[in-house]
């Protein structure tokens, strides 16, 4: 008796030690820190009750006291049983709750283990002891203790069919860690039918105890795990960022060496040639539209990934859309033995209300991704829909015959910076953002996309977007030339006059030679003072291009002066910026601008200005 009463005492100091340290160190508590909490304050409570049981019998043997001291230990050892299982759920699981009760009715395996629990303790209070002989003290007292034993065996038992029942794979972590649980349990349990003169089962949970402490619960093992993470996390992002530089590096030298090159054969070619001039200039333009692409990509990831990408909606009609993809596309087909198929259904409503520009640059990309991967053969982009109250559920569906797409490789085609095989093997240009972009742009609208391919025949991109219906009348058959706004109507401005400013004087003679057709009488300065001083001296101007980054004075500043001086009339002033990303148009109207054309000057977009303001 007595050396079994000093592993008990040793095994309670033990797990007195144990709890001072968790509860000291431990900060945020989740559900299963909370479970073992339950779990060490029930334990110390099993070893006391354990060694009150003892002396009660071996040296005072009062039947009464005897009876309900083993009664209230053995009890006490079904609800640490009880918790165990409750902490191997949530461990495994992974589950997020307040409480204990929340846990209990998890799910319908939880409310019947919870059932369980409580009818086993009902019936435990009616299963007898064996007479106690204070001479010769048992810690199997009986058939009460067997019936506990056997609910630990239960227990064990449910905890191997919460591993084999896991939807999908455990990580190795927990799975061993439940299994040495179990071995415990098992051992356990062998050596107390074994040794019954000695409390095998109560100095079992204390070692139990110490296991989940120094495998699970220790704070300090959650922040080795989330210093890992914050490694793992570093290390991904600078790969990450070396992988974006070479891509980037090579994707921008491209299109610079395109232009570079050809800019400097044109210079030093001493036999200018006016019909080959006119190629080597159409291949810079070419080459300035792939690399305003590229940056374009970039820009709209950040957007996106910042949180600032949201949806601008407004009425439009999708056959506009599909006359200028038609537009775009055949021309980046070029020459090459590529047929580009249109087959919209005409019932599709004439007007619709959502985001045309995200569902433009949806198509536009996925498009634009066939294009560069189709060799010969054929394009087509199928447009159907159904109809429902006042919204039209848009199918768009884009096929082609060109390299298709390797099952291995499935799982890339909606990455960052991810490019395929044959992509590279190809030499065909692109940032891999394209299809990103894209899936950002459909999960923004609440849409679907999803692709199917078989190597070496092509690929089928869908798309499904729900749009609200403004106009029901039928679209019918497009058939229509590209659309009369794009069309650039030079007017007659020689009585107009504009001011120019801008700090870099190639972008002034970009500009003048952009409004040259107009033939407006142009000036420009350099920076926001002269601009200033320009206005002061009484000089009139029908429109000012202000840019905003300057020298000096920026343009916010230069137009916010303006804007204070008295008795001078102030004409319309365009924010002309390079600073074109998300949310700037509104800022620049928001200080005060009148208008805003974003650099690389789009010559539509200008003409449309121009007509805007001068066209009556």
């Amino acid at each position: 008796m007595i050396s079994g009463m000093v592993l008990t005492i040793g095994s309670l100091i033990f797990i007195i030690l144990l709890s001072v340290v968790y509860f000291l160190k431990e900060r945020f508590l989740s559900i299963r820190n909370k479970i073992y909490r339950y779990m060490l304050v029930v334990d110390i409570v099993l070893l006391i009750s354990e060694i009150i049981a003892t002396i009660l019998v071996g040296y005072y043997n009062v039947p009464f006291l005897n009876y309900l001291s083993y009664r209230i230990h053995w009890a006490t050892g079904i609800v640490w049983f009880g918790l165990l299982y409750y902490y191997c759920f949530v461990f495994v699981e992974n589950i997020k709750a307040d409480n204990l009760m929340e846990i209990v009715f998890y799910n319908k395996k939880t409310k019947n283990m919870a059932i369980i629990f409580l009818i086993c303790s009902v019936i435990y209070f009616f299963v007898p002891f064996e007479n106690l002989n204070p001479l010769n003290v048992s810690y199997i007292p009986g058939f009460a203790a067997y019936y506990v034993l056997a609910f630990c065996t239960f227990i064990a038992i449910n905890m191997f069919v919460i591993i084999w029942q896991h939807k999908g794979p455990v990580p190795f972590r927990k799975k061993i860690s439940v299994w040495i649980l179990l071995v415990e349990l098992a051992l356990v349990t062998v050596l107390q039918l074994i040794f019954p003169l000695i409390a095998i089962i109560a100095i079992g949970t204390a070692v139990q105890m110490y296991f989940l402490y120094f495998n699970i619960e220790n704070p300090d093992l959650k922040i080795i795990s989330e210093l890992e993470t914050v490694k793992n996390d570093i290390e991904r992002s600078n790969k990450a960022k070396s992988d974006f530089l070479s891509n980037m590096s090579h994707e921008i030298r491209s299109p610079m060496n395109a232009i570079v090159g050809f800019s400097e054969t044109l210079l030093n070619d001493p036999k200018f040639d006016e019909k080959s001039a006119k190629i080597d200039i159409k291949h810079i333009a070419d080459a300035g539209n792939n690399l305003l692409d590229i940056i374009n990509n970039i820009l709209d990831i950040s957007k996106i990934e910042s949180g600032k990408e949201t949806l601008e909606k407004k009425n439009y009609s999708l056959g506009s859309i599909i006359l200028e993809l038609t537009s775009i596309v055949e021309a980046r087909i070029g020459d090459r033995p590529i047929k580009f198929i249109t087959n919209v259904d005409e019932k599709l409503p004439s007007k619709l209300y959502g985001d045309s520009t995200k569902i433009f640059q949806v198509l536009l990309n996925i498009l634009t991704n066939s294009v560069k991967y189709t060799e010969v053969g054929r394009i087509t982009l199928d447009i159907k829909c159904e109809t429902k109250d006042d919204y039209v559920l848009l199918h768009f569906k884009v096929s082609d015959t060109g390299y298709g797409i390797k099952k291995e490789d499935y799982g890339k085609i909606f990455s960052k910076f991810a490019r395929l095989e044959n992509a590279t093997s190809n030499e065909i240009e692109g940032t891999g953002l394209g299809l990103a972009i894209t899936k950002k742009y459909v999960d923004l609208m609440d849409g679907r996309i999803w692709f199917e391919s078989e190597y070496e025949v092509g690929t089928t991109f869908f798309v499904d977007v729900e749009q609200k219906i403004i106009d029901k009348k039928p679209l019918g058959n497009i058939t229509e030339p590209i659309k009369t706004e794009n069309e650039i109507n030079y007017i007659d401005c020689s009585k107009y006059r504009i001011l120019i400013v801008d700090d870099n004087k190639l972008n002034i003679k970009v500009a003048t030679r952009l409004l040259q057709p107009y033939k407006f009488s142009v000036e420009s300065v350099t920076n926001g003072k002269d601009c200033i001083y320009k206005i002061k001296e009484g000089k009139h101007y029908d429109m000012i291009f202000l840019d905003h980054m300057m020298p000096e004075m920026d343009g916010i500043k230069t137009l916010h002066i303006l804007k204070k001086l008295k008795d001078y009339e102030l004409p319309p002033v365009v924010a002309l910026t390079a600073n074109a990303i998300t949310g700037m148009k509104e800022m620049y109207l928001k200080e005060g601008f009148d208008e805003y054309v974003s650099k690389p000057i789009n010559v539509g977009e200008l003409n449309k200005l121009i007509n805007k303001y001068f066209g009556k």
